[in-house]
């Protein structure tokens, strides 16, 4: 008889254990949703292998590559937003304006010391798959430093990188 009451007793605790890990289960069912909404799936917590830089993509990459590439957020004057998945990257090794220098520039992220064919040559649009890419809220902003994986896009000629990037993991974020 006392195994019997023992083996109840066991039943009746488990029942209730696992009656509170409902409970907290719901509650880790939620947490991850919210910490979904601030971390969407396309934003990596370590940086992806291999990357090139994005002057190294531009000779050598083709449409439909898989890419590991690292460049900055700029050229534009506003080369990121919360209402478009579309940024673009610039060469590491093409200076921002006043990086090394306090040259009093405003938007330093536009590369405006730069000649547009500097520029263009140095830089790549790359743009985020998933639904409900909102870049701000993801903390990116101008001259951050990003590693991304994709795939490249179309290449009607050298001048043109585009990326469609699956992963983003922010530098020093």
């Amino acid at each position: 008889m006392l195994k019997s009451s023992t083996i109840a007793l066991i039943a009746s605790t488990l029942m209730v254990l696992s009656g509170c890990n409902d409970t907290s289960n719901s509650s880790q069912t939620q947490a991850p949703s919210s910490t979904q909404a601030t971390s969407p799936t396309w934003v990596l917590t370590s940086a992806p292998a291999g990357d090139v830089s994005v002057t190294e993509a531009k000779a050598s990459a083709s449409e439909g590559d898989q890419i590991v590439i690292r460049g900055r957020i700029g050229g534009r004057r506003s080369p990121i937003s919360s209402e478009s998945p579309i940024f673009t990257i610039v060469d590491l090794e093409l200076e921002y304006c006043g990086q090394f220098s306090a040259d009093g520039c405003r938007t330093p992220w536009d590369y405006c010391c730069e000649t547009p064919e500097t520029l263009t040559m140095n830089s790549a649009t790359v743009q985020v798959q998933g639904s409900e890419v909102d870049l701000t809220a993801a903390g990116l902003e101008p001259l951050d430093e990003v590693v991304l994986i994709g795939v490249v896009g179309p290449r009607p000629d050298e001048q043109v990188l585009t990326i469609n990037a699956a992963g983003i993991y922010e530098v020093g974020g």
